[in-house]
């Protein structure tokens, strides 16, 4: 009768420990945390290839892609546009992308 009881503890432990092991992923990556948060998707900001200007109007190439002061991609507004500089802004953030870095080394 005791052993009867110590092996159905037996295989119960078994269980619980084979169901833990279970319950983890095994195809994460080592040392990957689940934390169970929510998923915050981080866009990349669009890459500025070049700036287009004509006598009177003037457009960006931002991914390839030509747009005009006002109008968006990829989430990101066109706000502000000179002959090196852009400005999106997304909600209430701006960011000012340019053609030249300004810290440009000469050896």
């Amino acid at each position: 009768m005791v052993k009867n009881i110590a092996l159905i503890i037996l295989l119960a432990m078994s269980f619980i420990v084979q169901s833990a092991f279970a319950a983890q992923d095994p195809t994460t990556p080592l040392g990957w945390i689940n934390n169970n948060s929510k998923v915050r998707v981080i866009s990349q900001l669009p890459t500025l290839q070049s700036i287009i200007c004509s006598d009177q109007h003037c457009s960006a190439i931002l991914n390839g892609t030509a747009i005009g002061l006002g109008e968006s991609i990829r989430g990101y507004k066109l706000t502000y546009l000179t002959d090196n500089t852009v400005t999106l802004s997304r909600g209430s953030k701006k960011w000012q992308l340019a053609l030249f870095a300004d810290n440009i080394r000469i050896n």
